[in-house]
């Protein structure tokens, strides 16, 4: 039997990650050609990336002899620009991240101040402030309000602002969700990406998986994690503003994610959709 070559390994691996992607696309409206043209500019963006680590001259030749896309291809990808993913968090993210973080605005009990819209710190208009000059706080505050997540309470000088969510999930936001979404997804890949390619110091990537369990077994270890994730991300983003505010001037500025996830399914759809995926129609 003849061994298999690693790239095809390698292929095989990849594809099978994607089934989610897929399907999420397709519910979404985005078909297989679509798809398919859209991986032209990656895969050009991927061989520059690698052609400069490798310290390769960037040239038309060099990117299609590395990615495979025809010279044609490279060419009249190369006139356009490519589209970068954001991952240094939106205002609201940041701004959501300081209030349930900082002191200034935190109680002693550890719950986000109710804020005053004006003033001085503890405000809201100091706490947007503190994130950008670029945006005026009253624009904040409404995205953040249709976003649902704070509300104005009271009326006059007694007003304030609530903030009642836990975490930031903008659901009323398409363009703030995808874009999270893809940093998440981006960053979880390059990681587990960079472990396989044997970096000199791994990056954390694990998880633990259980099966033959309870439909009540897996909803009571949902609860314990995303109990747990609380708690841990709270105590992240305090001491990650904390080290913000030392590394302000570093030369050599870094970022960092840190990811979580649960999922559950039951087993018998697992199957199904493993097994459709090795099913074609028949002749």
């Amino acid at each position: 039997m003849q061994s298999k070559l690693k790239s095809d390994e390698v292929l095989e691996a990849c594809v099978a990650s994607l089934l989610p992607l897929v399907r999420y696309c397709l519910l979404e409206g985005v078909n297989y050609p679509q798809f398919i043209k859209a991986l032209k500019p990656i895969f050009a963006q991927a061989a520059k990336f690698e052609l400069a680590k490798r310290k390769v001259k960037i040239n038309d030749s060099a990117i299609s002899l590395l990615s495979g896309l025809h010279r044609k291809d490279v060419r009249e990808l190369g006139k356009g620009g490519g589209h970068l993913i954001a991952h240094s968090g939106t205002v609201a993210s940041l701004l959501f991240a300081k209030w349930i973080s900082d002191p200034v605005y935190v109680q002693k009990n550890g719950k986000p101040r109710r804020l005053v819209k004006h003033g001085p710190a503890p405000s809201f208009e100091s706490l947007a402030l503190s994130i950008t000059q670029d945006v005026h706080p009253g624009s904040i505050l409404r995205a953040m309000e249709g976003q649902g997540m704070l509300r104005l309470e009271g009326e006059g000088k007694s007003e304030r602002i609530a903030l009642i969510k836990e975490s930031f999930i903008p659901q009323d936001d398409l363009g703030e969700m995808l874009s999270m979404f893809a940093a998440n997804l981006h960053d979880h890949m390059s990681a587990a990406s960079s472990n396989m390619l044997g970096g000199s110091q791994p990056f954390l990537e694990q998880a633990v998986f259980g099966d033959g369990l309870s439909q009540s077994s897996v909803d009571e270890l949902a609860i314990l994690t995303r109990s747990q994730w609380a708690e841990c991300s709270l105590e992240l983003i305090r001491r990650a503003n904390q080290l913000c505010d030392q590394d302000k001037d570093t030369g050599e500025p870094h970022r960092f994610r840190l990811g979580h996830y649960f999922y559950s399914t039951p087993i018998a759809a697992a199957k199904g959709q493993d097994e459709a995926s090795e099913t074609g129609d028949g002749a």
